[in-house]
C-alpha cells in the first residue's frame, strides 16, 4: 500500500463533518488524501505514548520531498493553518479524550498529553515523529503548538533541524522503537525530544 502524503485517521463514533473544513482547505490536484474512519482498537497492551490516538494527522516524507516542490509554498500554507484550526477544533472537544483503564501500577500518572489528537510525520530511515499534544486546558494555544510542528518539519526536511538540534539522547545507535516523540516548549518556543521513559 502507498502511504499518502496527508491523511486524518480517525474513530467511527467521530462524526466525519469535523474535517469537512480540513478536506476542502487542501485538496488539490496531484496530492494523495486520506481521510477516513477505522474501528476502536479494543484493548492494547502498551505504553500510553504507543497508543493510537482517537483522532490522527499524518504527514508523508513525500509531501515534503514531492508534492510540495510542484505545489508550491501557498499549499504549505493552507496545510498549516488547517491543521492548526483542526487541532484547535479537536482538542476544544473535552468529551473526546478516552478514559483509560488498566490494572494498579499499571497506569501512568504522569502522563500530561492526550490520547485524543496527536500529529504523525514521516522522518528519515524508518522512523516517525509523534507530536505529542497536551491534554485539554483553556490556556493552551493548540494551533500555534500544530504550527510549530510544521515549521520544524519544513525545516528538518530541508535540513536545517536534525535529531540532534531538538535533543534526541538515546542510548545507542538507534530509538528503542520506530517512535520519536516531541512536543512543543513553550519557554523556548520550540519542538524538543521527549524521552517515553521518564513519564511511565
Amino acid at each position: 500500500m502507498i502511504k499518502p502524503d496527508i491523511a486524518i485517521i480517525f474513530e467511527e463514533s467521530i462524526p466525519s463533518e469535523m474535517f469537512e473544513g480540513f478536506e476542502n482547505n487542501i485538496k488539490a490536484d496531484g496530492l494523495s488524501l486520506i481521510i477516513e474512519p477505522r474501528e476502536p482498537f479494543g484493548p492494547m497492551a502498551c505504553p500510553e505514548w504507543f497508543i493510537f490516538p482517537v483522532i490522527a494527522a499524518f504527514i508523508g516524507k513525500s509531501y515534503f520531498d514531492g508534492f510540495l516542490k510542484e505545489a508550491g509554498k501557498d499549499h504549505y500554507q493552507s496545510l498549516k493553518e488547517s491543521l492548526s484550526n483542526l487541532t484547535n477544533k479537536v482538542m476544544s472537544s473535552p468529551r473526546i479524550e478516552p478514559t483509560l483503564f488498566g490494572t494498579q501500577g499499571k497506569l501512568s500518572t504522569n502522563n500530561p498529553f492526550s490520547l485524543a489528537f496527536s500529529i504523525h510525520a514521516e522522518a528519515e530511515d524508518g522512523y516517525t515523529f509523534k507530536l505529542l499534544i497536551p491534554k485539554s486546558t483553556s490556556s493552551c494555544d493548540y494551533g500555534l503548538i500544530a504550527n510549530r510542528f510544521m515549521e520544524f518539519l519544513s525545516d528538518y526536511h530541508l535540513g536545517l533541524q536534525t535529531l540532534d538540534s531538538i535533543g534526541c539522547a538515546w542510548q545507542g545507535e538507534r530509538a528503542p522503537s520506530n517512535m520519536i516523540f516531541v512536543h512543543y516548549n513553550p519557554d523556548k518556543d520550540s519542538i524538543e525530544w521527549l524521552n517515553e521513559q521518564n513519564y511511565r
